[in-house]
């Protein structure tokens, strides 16, 4: 016969198991409830900004973080774009852009894959870029994909969570708000953010490539149908990688979106002006003369080398630019080639200088 120290001793595990399976179904209550909550406040959702912005209200009440991002991927570019920002330093975020690939984020991005840290200090993919721009310490993070039609589009990432660590229960949270949300993009799909990614740089303001090549397109036969002309300036900044190197991508990226404005000062409205990508960027002049598509090289170019980067953060940075100009129909007959002229002009003028201008041969 047993006695009551055994009996007790056997008794024991029957008395833990309740526990463990009334936590189990805590967190399973707890996961349909918020399933539940997330389909009824996504039926009313119609636009896709609205469907982010329900993901992004969510995942901040489900975990609580010291700061949360969404970033945006463009699907012209793959950058990730800081597109919802909460918490310290958010205002500085946003319109930032990620290469795809860079951080934790941009690994997430690339492989499609969820990915939680707690601990960046050991972890390689981390990118410190951004918190020595911002002055915000980032200790951990949980970052999860959001897919349209098989593909990442989007990026859900938390930051610091309040208390403890992350674990797998908030990674599971975050990865079916993240299901719900690509159900609804689908259905709405991302066309609000297609129509301001598809047309404009987010970071300068500017036309990109993909409205480039529409408006190349129209002007080129513009110019075939009446005989008229146009010119391209094809502009690249000196050394840019320098202003990274030292400074750190965000504020090389708020170079860029420094050069962006002084461009637009020097160009006329008609005038066509594009991120062409990186540190790259081209004018369409319209019913413009070569010579007179110079004079206007020469005014960017006074305007670049004089002006004095990042002052506001308490540092005076220089950039120099390479110009290369090509006409239509004096250097080129169709759209590709009169880009490439203007790019081989380019190219000339940097290994002739760098700071120069060139015009097509």
């Amino acid at each position: 016969m047993p006695t009551p120290g055994h009996s007790r001793t056997r008794r024991t595990p029957l008395h833990k198991s309740p526990s463990g399976m009334q936590g189990r179904t805590l967190a399973l209550v707890r996961e349909l409830r918020l399933l539940t909550e997330t389909t009824r406040a996504l039926a009313s959702a119609r636009e896709a900004k609205s469907v982010l912005r329900v993901i992004f209200d969510k995942a901040k009440a489900l975990v609580r973080c010291e700061a949360w991002s969404l970033f945006l991927i463009d699907p012209s570019t793959h950058e990730l774009v800081f597109d919802m920002v909460g918490g310290p330093k958010a205002r500085r975020l946003k319109g930032l852009r990620i290469k795809t690939g860079q951080g934790i984020v941009g690994w997430v991005a690339q492989r499609g894959k969820p990915a939680m840290v707690n601990d960046t200090r050991t972890d390689r993919r981390f990118l410190s870029d951004i918190d020595r721009a911002t002055r915000f310490i980032t200790r951990s993070v949980l970052c999860v994909p959001i897919f349209i039609r098989k593909h990442p589009a989007a990026v859900l990432e938390m930051v610091n969570k309040v208390g403890k660590p992350f674990d797998r229960l908030d990674q599971r949270l975050l990865t079916h708000l993240a299901e719900q949300a690509s159900i609804a993009l689908e259905r709405a799909s991302l066309q609000e953010q297609a129509t301001s990614l598809g047309g404009t740089d987010e970071l300068t303001k500017l036309h990109n490539t993909r409205f480039l090549e529409q408006a190349l397109d129209r002007e080129a036969r513009r110019c075939r149908r009446y005989g008229s002309i146009m010119a391209l300036i094809f502009l690249d900044l000196d050394d840019f990688k320098r202003i990274n190197d030292q400074h750190g991508h965000p504020l090389g990226s708020q170079c860029l979106a420094e050069l962006a404005q002084i461009m637009l000062k020097s160009v006329r409205d008609v005038d066509i002006l594009a991120r062409y990508g990186g540190d790259e960027f081209v004018v369409i002049l319209p019913e413009t003369t070569v010579s007179t598509a110079r004079a206007v090289a020469e005014r960017l170019h006074e305007s670049i080398t004089s002006h004095i980067f990042l002052s506001e953060q308490g540092i005076e940075a220089r950039l120099t630019a390479s110009i290369g100009i090509a006409g239509f129909p004096d250097h080129a007959q169709s759209k590709e080639e009169l880009l490439r002229k203007a790019d081989e002009a380019m190219y000339r003028a940097k290994a002739a200088g760098p700071n120069r201008i060139h015009i097509a041969e």
